[in-house]
């Protein structure tokens, strides 16, 4: 009897439950609610055809001689001019925008995206505009990339077309509206990948991002694992979260990429204020 009474207590006996991953909502409606603002310029003529964003970028030439409708007809005045302004890492956070061409990281002087519309359509062009990108130490090696979808993000394709480095910046032509970077490639198609886990948070919905100091460079992790990263690299890892209640969490890291790792995180409640300023400071 004593041999079955232990028995039976072994097989009743109950295993210690496993820690639940902490769940997070999907991050894209706070990083929405932080972006730079689309700007509408309303050109009603020839005399306010040259427009000056929020932040100092200039588009001119851009006139209603050479745009078009979706039946490739001429149009008249007014029709809108549409500008976003990314010369921040926060900026181009918000917006999930990061630096890379066909795998490879990018050091960035500025992301801009112009497009053109009347009566709600898009126009085209049929003839090159200018623009200007401010910058007080422009760099001569950078290039014009423009943007292409792929997915759900943006692969930078080089033009191989130089800026005219001028006193205010860059000055840069374009025969298509859409997303224009001032570039310089980094990445040699070589490198260390990061690999991020977690015992405690399911990182399904967490924003990951790699910021790569010095060169004003962005990367965003997917499924959990990096792209190529450059040796010597050196990087702040920005994490985030917001779960039901609409509270933020976040992890942040500093390190030099010599090989490749995974790095387990657990990430901890902050607030908007805290989160905002450490993104101001990259």
């Amino acid at each position: 009897m004593v041999s079955l009474t232990t028995i039976s207590c072994k097989k009743d006996r109950i295993e210690p439950a496993e820690e639940e991953l902490k769940e997070y909502h999907d991050i894209n409606s706070y990083l929405d609610s932080k972006k730079q603002e689309e700007q509408e310029f309303v050109i009603t003529g020839p005399s306010n055809d040259t427009i000056t964003g929020n932040q100092g970028t200039k588009i001119i030439g851009a006139g209603k001689n050479c745009l078009r409708d979706m039946n490739g007809d001429t149009i008249d005045y007014p029709y809108s001019i549409f500008l976003v302004e990314l010369f921040t890492p926060a900026d181009m956070i918000y917006w999930q925008m990061p630096t890379v061409a066909s795998g490879n990281i990018l050091e960035t002087d500025g992301e801009i995206r112009i497009r053109a519309t009347k009566n709600n359509q898009d126009l085209s062009l049929v003839c090159p505009f200018t623009f200007w990108m401010p910058n007080s130490a422009p760099n001569s090696n950078m290039t014009i990339y423009t943007g292409v979808a792929s997915g759900n993000f943006v692969n930078w394709i080089n033009t191989a077309n130089s800026f005219n480095i001028i006193p205010y910046g860059y000055e840069g032509t374009s025969t298509k509206f859409g997303w224009i970077n001032a570039g310089l490639q980094v990445g040699t198609g070589s490198g260390h990948t990061l690999t991020f886990t977690s015992a405690v948070d399911d990182l399904t919905n967490v924003g990951i991002f790699i910021y790569f100091t010095g060169i004003d460079g962005l990367m965003q992790v997917y499924n959990k694992t990096s792209g190529l990263i450059p040796n010597g690299s050196s990087v702040k890892i920005v994490m985030m979260a917001q779960n039901s209640s609409g509270q933020l969490f976040s992890y942040t890291e500093t390190r030099t990429v010599s090989s490749s790792a995974t790095i387990d995180v657990s990430l901890s409640q902050t607030t908007d204020a805290i989160l905002t300023t450490y993104l101001n400071s990259l």
